[in-house]
């Protein structure tokens, strides 16, 4: 367990590099392990096969003899043995007493005794010393002759081979562990060097900021992938960071005025107005006007807040949004009867959509419609569908606005014209809110506008 836990505290490029020795080495030993076993029983095999060739010859040749054995025909069989006779090997005939009539050896190691012989025709491995035999015997009758044959074979070449092909698998194995350990080394490198590169592009970016990235690599592979997630990710903290620090810079901003107005109220009030009914007046109400302002710029943000929860309800019916649009319109009529509003409602069908939502974006688009219209004060409200979308379009003859400026208006705090926003009271937060409500049901809102001929937002909801 302690070598497993020291093993596991390693980098991942040894641990890499260990595992696939490990695994590399493993596979050659077991099969260098068949292999030794395979080659050896042939061989064994194959002398066996040798000895038993040799004792049916000369069970064969006895079996023929149709004399006695006198000195001149154990002559001639003792020759006809040395024939039949190979390296390393014994033969010799014994009669029914045991006593060897015939013997020939060809070579030089120990043997046993022929009282010691086996008498079961099966092949028998003895060791003599330090020397391995094989020793087989069979038993032979003939007119002229009963008796046995024995033969005993030297293993020492056979055991020089298997010295010979372990010491060989031996080397083949230290250096299949050097081989697949530069190998899982190598390996260990290739897979790791993203995950360097992944490293030090952490690091980078942790000293001097979000503009650092991975490179990608041409193969189209997991670790490709996942460097291309990784840039991905970094573009969208990098982007939601710069989102987030233009948001606290243009809050602090839009914060600012109020407060600083308040403030210098406040000190007049404490230095003057206790006494002067004009200047308490004046102070009171433009107070009053300023934290209006700041109550409006902090329902605004709590809205921005929670629409970024994504908490939705989609409930409407055909009925709600009819409701819905009809009520807001009559809303502003009440509100500003100096304008003429128009609505013609072609198309009821949006079903997954919040009430609320409908109604703050409706809401959102007729305010800034009334704010910029200062002379045509007509204003269109008009729903239809068109492929496979609600369309929602509020068409004003307002002051337009300039092309340069049509893609930020949707920024937070963004004004076309700053110093006559601020005077009609907006917070620069409308239409960026009404952009994160279509946003959030996967819609689309955009404005066509020219400067002094006025505005159409269309946002479009899919069906």
């Amino acid at each position: 367990m302690k070598f497993i836990k020291k093993i596991s505290l390693l980098p991942w490029k040894w641990k890499l590099t260990l595992g696939l020795s490990f695994c590399i080495f493993l596979t050659y030993s077991i099969f260098s392990f068949f292999e030794f076993h395979t080659v050896s029983s042939w061989l064994l095999n194959q002398e066996e096969t040798d000895v038993k060739q040799a004792m049916e010859q000369v069970v064969q040749q006895l079996s023929v003899q149709d004399k006695d054995f006198t000195d001149e025909e154990l002559t001639d069989n003792v020759s006809l043995l040395e024939k039949l006779n190979n390296n390393n090997q014994l033969i010799r005939v014994l009669d029914e007493d045991g006593h060897a009539i015939l013997s020939d050896m060809n070579g030089d190691f120990p043997i046993i005794e022929p009282n010691q012989m086996y008498n079961d025709e099966q092949f028998h491995y003895i060791s003599i010393g330090d020397q391995n035999s094989l020793v087989y015997s069979k038993e032979v009758r003939a007119p002229t002759f009963n008796g046995r044959v024995e033969i005993i074979r030297s293993l020492e070449s056979l055991d020089k081979v298997r010295e010979h092909l372990q010491f060989a698998m031996t080397m083949f194995a230290v250096a299949a562990l050097i081989i697949s350990a530069l190998i899982g080394y190598f390996i260990s490198y290739l897979l790791l060097k993203p995950m360097n590169s992944m490293t030090k592009t952490m690091k980078k970016i942790k000293s001097s900021g979000f503009k650092e990235r991975m490179p990608v690599y041409p193969q189209k592979d997991e670790i490709s992938d996942l460097t291309i997630i990784f840039n991905e990710m970094m573009d969208v903290i990098e982007q939601s960071f710069q989102q987030q620090k233009q948001f606290i810079e243009d809050a602090s901003h839009e914060l600012r005025t109020p407060v600083s107005v308040l403030e210098g109220h406040l000190s007049m009030l404490n230095r003057w107005g206790k006494n002067n009914q004009d200047i308490l007046n004046e102070s009171l109400q433009a107070s009053t006007e300023e934290v209006a302002r700041l109550k409006k710029l902090i329902i605004s943000l709590l809205d921005l807040s929670k629409l970024e929860q994504n908490r939705v309800d989609p409930d409407l019916t055909p009925e709600r949004v009819k409701w819905i649009l009809e009520h807001t319109i009559h809303d502003f009529m009440m509100l500003h009867q100096d304008f003429n509003f128009e609505m013609k409602l072609d198309s009821l069908h949006l079903y997954k959509v919040s009430e609320q939502h409908l109604q703050q974006i409706t809401t959102i688009l007729l305010d800034n419609a009334v704010k910029y219209s200062l002379h045509e004060k007509n204003i269109f409200l008009h729903t239809h569908e068109t492929d496979h979308h609600f369309v929602l379009e509020i068409s004003d003859h307002g002051i337009g606005i300039p092309k340069e400026d049509i893609d930020k208006v949707f920024d937070r705090f963004y004004r076309v014209d700053k110093a006559r926003s601020r005077e009609q009271g907006g917070t620069g937060l409308g239409l960026a809110i009404a952009k994160k409500i279509v946003g959030l049901y996967k819609g689309t809102i955009e404005i066509n506008s020219k400067a002094g001929q006025g505005t159409k937002v269309i946002v479009r909801f899919n069906l």
